[in-house]
């Protein structure tokens, strides 16, 4: 008879827990973070660069994100990469303004975490005198985390 009660009683138990687990969804759709990255492709040595990311989640813009940060190393030299926290500007928006002191592509990289999503797109940026359509050593993928 103890047995008995006490498996009714863990069988309520974990009839509570789920219903409880259920009544918490509001059944919305989870929200993307999405990063538009924007700048000129082409610039000269020592030219100001401004490249700027837009942070939205869903529709809204992102003003409060956790961390942002832009990467910036020159193409097949990640490793000698600097990472640069830039101004934040109002309606998600979130500039870098740079200048580069050689020539050379550039590739430049957001790292956002907001929303507790993580996302990191690149582009890349020809410095002076370079072949505007010369392969890259870089993965040219985005990362979803």
């Amino acid at each position: 008879m103890r047995k008995m009660v006490g498996i009714i009683l863990m069988l309520l138990l974990l009839n509570a827990c789920g219903n409880s687990a259920v009544s918490n969804d509001k059944g919305e759709v989870p929200k993307m973070l999405e990063v538009k990255l924007t700048g000129p492709e082409q610039v000269e040595k020592n030219e100001s660069v401004t490249v700027k990311a837009t942070v939205t989640y869903g529709n809204t813009p992102v003003d409060d994100a956790d961390d942002v940060q832009f990467e910036v190393w020159r193409d097949g030299d990640k490793e000698k990469s600097q990472m640069i926290h830039p101004k934040k500007e109002s309606h998600g928006v979130y500039k870098l303004h740079t200048s580069f002191k050689q020539e050379g592509l550039y590739m430049i990289q957001v790292h956002v975490t907001a929303k507790q999503q993580h996302h990191m797109p690149k582009t890349k940026i020809n410095v002076g005198q370079v072949e505007k359509n010369s392969p890259s050593t870089e993965d040219e993928t985005t990362s979803h985390h």
